[in-house]
């Protein structure tokens, strides 16, 4: 920017969890930039309320699912953003994101468009004062770089944080305490938003007990508030020789946040947790079926900001993070499952415990602890 920094900045994030965790690097950079500036950040409900322990966000605002229109909530979210800042950035390439910025900015613009489909993508390119064609492929975490260096902003880190204060801290110190758990313990959080990127809840338990006889850790299994969740995480648990203790949606995401940050090893699936879980630097493995890895696997805060997963699939390290990912042909292939349902992926039922505890074994002792045929680059 050539003339004055702004005084207020809004950054617009109407996506999922994961996406909102991938977008902090960014709040960081723009607090580092303009250090006088008010940072507001817009989300959709239920993604985004950890943002309202971060001391470097001034208020988190909630989309309501209506933009424009009759609905009282589109309205009442118009008002509350319009003309209200000085630079209002949109960190997807999405029109509801877009308009949300146009509506919000007095002065300057950032707005991602495809790039591939002119008539779509004209009026953005006009409207904005920076535009940012969607810099594929790269990781999501480093849009945050693409759109801070379109501001002028140096950017030799990018760090994806989530915090959590005295209060997190002393609820996850008394749940541990209440449930007898151990000092030493590993996360597992069996779960995430859609059917076709669970495991198989026996593999879960087999990689449990084997990580509790191998190393002694205590095994602490989570889940969200959903009762299906909380009901299969019972039902998963069960198959346990080893019991661990259970947290079943009881912790909000700063609390995950605190309980993972004491933890020795986390394993998890491609969800929001697995995401948390890579802030706080703990050892961790993450399996992934049909999603693409190289844009959304665990960002790795240690590492250069110009990261990137050398493979399409196949197991993979960054630092302290183990990707798991079948080496077919057919992966990634993006879709949501092998079939219309969105049940199942074969590329996940594909994964073999041995695999997993390869990378356990390649993280806390630098040895396979099974031999499961993973290969780690």
């Amino acid at each position: 920017m050539t003339t004055s920094p702004p005084k207020t900045i809004l950054i617009v994030c109407i996506r999922l969890i994961g996406d909102v965790i991938l977008t902090t690097p960014l709040i960081g950079l723009l607090n580092e930039a303009y250090p006088d500036a008010a940072i507001d950040m817009l989300v959709n409900r239920g993604t985004g309320e950890f943002l309202e322990k971060d001391p470097r966000v001034r208020r988190v605002l909630y989309s309501e699912g209506c933009l424009v229109g009759a609905r009282r909530t589109g309205a009442s979210y118009l008002s509350r953003i319009f003309r209200r800042y000085d630079l209002a950035i949109n960190m997807n390439a999405s029109d509801r994101g877009n308009l949300a910025v146009l509506f919000a900015s007095r002065h300057w613009r950032v707005g991602i468009y495809y790039g591939n489909q002119f008539w779509k993508d004209v009026w953005k390119r006009l409207f904005f004062s920076h535009p940012i064609p969607y810099p594929f492929p790269i990781h999501y975490a480093r849009l945050c770089q693409v759109v801070a260096e379109k501001l002028g902003i140096a950017v030799t880190r990018l760090e994806a944080k989530v915090f959590c204060d005295d209060n997190d801290e002393a609820k996850v110190v008394s749940l541990l305490t209440d449930r007898a758990a151990k000092r030493n313990y590993f996360v597992i959080h069996p779960f995430a938003r859609w059917r076709y990127k669970y495991w198989q809840g026996e593999r879960f338990a087999a990689v449990s007990d084997a990580i509790v006889e191998k190393y002694g850790l205590q095994p602490i299994w989570t889940s969200s508030p959903d009762r299906e969740e909380i009901a299969l995480l019972h039902e998963s648990a069960h198959l346990c020789k080893h019991q661990p203790v259970l947290v079943a949606g009881e912790l909000s995401l700063n609390q995950m946040t605190c309980l993972l940050s004491r933890s020795s090893l986390y394993v998890g699936l491609d969800t929001a947790i697995s995401h948390l879980a890579a802030t706080t630097g703990v050892p961790m493995v993450a399996l992934y079926g049909p999603t693409i890895s190289a844009w959304w696997a665990p960002w790795n805060n240690a590492g250069p900001v110009a990261q990137q997963w050398t493979l399409p699939r196949g197991t993979q390290r960054n630092g302290n993070i183990m990707v798991i990912q079948k080496d077919w042909e057919c992966v990634p292939c993006g879709r949501a499952g092998c079939d219309d349902s969105g049940m199942e992926s074969r590329c996940m039922a594909g994964i073999e415990v041995g695999e997993v505890l390869d990378a356990v074994g390649l993280l806390l002792d630098k040895t396979p602890l099974l031999k499961g045929g993973g290969n780690a680059s």
